[in-house]
């Protein structure tokens, strides 16, 4: 019996070559993506405020900017009971979906915080709903409603003799101007039939991803997210013999990091 996340799925589906780099030679890249390590921050910031009711700003950065949005426009529209909810859900085969939700409200909804570059308008808003996170979540934790909440990143520069303070005032600032295109509580419900369709769906790529002997690339998957594959440099030309400075072995808690 196999135990898999979403993003585990959401990999294979996308490009059978870096699934093979990821789950089958067990190498991730010792450096995290710039955006990653956003993404990766402001959850931390979220958490803190949950735990505590205050965001640190001490470090004037972008991602605490992003957060004190977060505690302004999301904070008080609804409580969220516990944060990081780790689960797993076993299918009726006996293999396993396991992940972690972002947080719980008092009511025993989902919440999961993301961030973005773009826009949030209806074209960011279309391709989540299609995230197959969402169906995920939702058969793990058997809800057919989660909220999503939505932060773009900053896009303003320093500018020349302006002070880290007042480059992060205005950061705060910014978002308070056309606010809805940068920071969104977003509601997405399904129904019970999508969700029981994709559990079927799951089931059947669970067993092609066990039984998998062609891991093909898909190369339009090679920008994906708008940034080179982190597998491009050894995609080609891997050699298992070979050790690579730049990537390290994946350890099993990194399935609880979501990787």
């Amino acid at each position: 019996m196999s135990t898999v996340s979403i993003s585990r799925v959401k990999l294979f589906k996308a490009c059978r070559r870096a699934y093979e780099l990821k789950y089958v030679y067990d190498l991730v890249p010792v450096e995290r993506a710039e955006t990653l390590e956003t993404g990766l921050s402001y959850h931390r910031k979220i958490e803190e405020l949950y735990r505590t009711g205050a965001v640190d700003t001490s470090d004037l950065s972008r991602e605490s900017a992003m957060a004190k949005a977060y505690e302004k426009y999301i904070y008080p529209r609804f409580k969220v009971r516990s944060v990081e909810d780790w689960f797993e859900f076993l299918l009726p085969n006996g293999d396993k979906l396991v992940g972690r939700t972002d947080g719980i409200t008092e009511d025993g909804d989902l919440v999961e915080h993301k961030t973005t570059s773009q826009e949030i308008g209806e074209d960011y808003e279309y391709g989540l709903i299609w995230d197959e996170q969402i169906l995920g979540y939702m058969l793990a934790k058997n809800t057919r409603k989660i909220f999503y909440t939505v932060c773009r990143k900053p896009t303003i520069r320093q500018k020349k003799g302006e002070t880290d303070q007042e480059f992060f005032d205005r950061m705060v600032a910014w978002y308070d101007d056309d606010t809805g295109a940068k920071i969104r509580l977003l509601k997405i419900e399904r129904s019970d039939y999508e969700v029981n369709c994709f559990a079927l769906e799951l089931r059947h790529m669970i067993y092609e991803m066990d039984h998998c002997n062609n891991f093909y690339r898909n190369c339009c998957n090679c920008m994906r997210y708008g940034r080179r594959c982190e597998y491009a440099s050894i995609c080609m030309h891997y050699d298992p013999g070979q050790e690579y400075i730049e990537f390290r072995k994946r350890e099993a808690y990194d399935e609880k990091a979501g990787n």
